[in-house]
């Protein structure tokens, strides 16, 4: 198994392992944390790896003020003006607080993770709320605007505005 160091150094180069435990990943975005700026080349392949394993790197965490600090670091950022967005949520998270990161402009892409992944465990529900420029982390990257078609946009979801419940789904 990789150490943290390790796992940074590959995280900065876009590798992701899925069967390394929390705790190591934890130490690892502890480091990410204190490093300096990257170059705008670490920041597309650390947003690859976040856009196909944020969800998976966010649960092994469970720090999502220190997924966060990383993000905000290690992203490429956005210049853009705000944006009204969605997010199909989990409905266990949102009674805890724990609003995710990835929004799209997009109502179907939000609903069918409302409506699916998300719905599994206490249901789902569909979520919307403005984006001002500063909550923006990131803009969709090529694989997730042109592949994916779910037009991802990471963002600080603390900056988040007028964050509504726009409907609900049942555990599926």
């Amino acid at each position: 198994m990789p150490t943290p160091n390790e796992l940074a150094e590959m995280f900065l180069n876009g590798e992701y392992i899925i069967d390394i435990d929390g705790s190591v990943w934890r130490d690892t975005f502890l480091l990410l944390a204190k490093r300096g700026e990257p170059e705008l080349s670490v920041k597309h392949k650390a947003h690859m790896l976040w856009t196909v394993n944020g969800g998976h790197l966010r649960r092994k965490i469970q720090d999502d003020r220190l997924v966060l600090c990383v993000l905000k670091k290690y992203l490429p950022g956005y210049g853009g003006s705000g944006l009204w967005l969605y997010r199909g949520e989990c409905q266990f998270l949102h009674e805890k607080n724990l609003i995710g990161f990835c929004w799209s402009p997009k109502i179907e892409v939000a609903e069918r993770f409302a409506s699916g992944l998300n719905a599994i465990e206490s249901g789902g529900i569909l979520l919307k709320a403005y984006a001002p420029p500063e909550a923006i982390l990131a803009e969709p990257n090529q694989h997730s605007a042109v592949q994916m078609e779910e037009f991802e946009y990471t963002c600080d979801p603390w900056l988040l505005k007028e964050i509504e419940i726009v409907k609900s789904f049942p555990a599926s």
